[in-house]
């Protein structure tokens, strides 16, 4: 069997023990909402930062969607509650007025497929335990501060595929060898966050005025 079912990972659960065993909160929340009545040419993505919070719409192609970070300790809640997430998003930004926070707070109201959740990694000393393997965010997950989920998952899959080819009749060998191979990319994605949380959420409005300092921005207002 094999587990690609992300951060929560039910297969991870019944074969590894408790997510909490394994998870490596890095302090943040992430919340996306579809803004379908948003509209730009030229495809702007603007943000708005207030200490220890982001708002920001991020648009590709023709979508763009509603951006909310904010820092936190781990929260108790109910992964599959999603009216609970939306409350959670709401309390954490209902004080704002300024910029478009209120309309991307309509847009998390309103969207059937709102997402939720925690940034964090996941560490594990193994993958694999008698014939089933995890991949992906399952076994490994850099977050969303490291850019490289999608390719972790990718080349994962690929490196597990080719050694069960190799090894169809010793699955602890192919699987050993996959780890081998995996985890230096696994490790350099999950070390390469450094600072993304303190130049993506600044926790005052002085680090906020650096941060822009550092890194020159374009001002929607």
């Amino acid at each position: 069997m094999l587990g690609a079912d992300g951060l929560h990972s039910a297969v991870r659960r019944v074969t590894f023990g408790p997510e909490q065993d394994y998870l490596h909160h890095l302090g943040l929340y992430v919340a996306l909402a579809d803004l379908p009545g948003e509209n730009d040419s030229v495809r702007r993505s603007p943000m708005y930062n207030f200490p220890d919070h982001l708002a920001g719409i991020a648009r590709y192609n023709d979508k763009a969607l509603g951006v909310f970070l904010f820092r936190s300790g781990l929260i108790d809640y109910d992964h599959h509650d999603v009216d609970a997430q939306k409350m959670i998003v709401a309390d954490a930004f209902g004080d704002t007025t300024s910029w478009k926070v209120p309309q991307l707070l309509d847009a998390v109201h309103d969207d059937g497929e709102f997402y939720f959740d925690s940034v964090s990694q996941i560490h594990m000393p193994t993958w694999h335990e008698g014939r089933v393997a995890l991949v992906g965010d399952a076994a490994h997950c850099a977050s969303l501060l490291s850019g490289r989920g999608t390719s972790l998952a990718l080349t994962g899959a690929y490196i597990l595929a080719e050694e069960l080819a190799h090894e169809s009749d010793d699955l602890a060998t192919a699987f050993e060898r996959y780890e081998a191979r995996q985890r230096p990319y696994v490790e350099f994605a999950q070390n390469s966050v450094g600072d993304g949380a303190a130049i993506m959420v600044p926790t005052s409005w002085e680090a906020i005025a650096e941060r822009n300092e550092r890194f020159p921005l374009t001002l929607d207002h």
